[in-house]
């Protein structure tokens, strides 16, 4: 199950983002879009507990590619402060 911190209009849900379409324009209808905000974050929630050996972004590739700078991928089980608890 997936979550962002704030959902977008027009539908770009967190679900958007492990739909398994890799299309890269938000005008599709095919990513997830998190409106601004100082502190954005998404996360998935996983069923079981798995391995994770890699993890793979696809950016937007229509516009505004240069908003994911500064992002960071956290891996762990704590929710607090949003998940910046967990390791880098």
């Amino acid at each position: 199950v997936a979550y962002q911190s704030f959902d977008s209009l027009n539908g770009n849900t967190a679900f958007k983002a492990v739909d398994g379409n890799r299309a890269t324009n938000l005008a599709n209808d095919s990513c997830t879009y998190i409106t601004a905000k100082r502190t954005p974050w998404w996360r998935v929630t996983l069923q079981k507990p798995y391995k994770i050996v890699m993890v793979s972004i696809t950016n937007r590739g229509d516009c505004c590619a240069d908003r994911i700078s500064g992002a960071e991928i956290r891996i762990g089980n704590s929710l607090i402060n949003d998940g910046n608890q967990n390791r880098l």
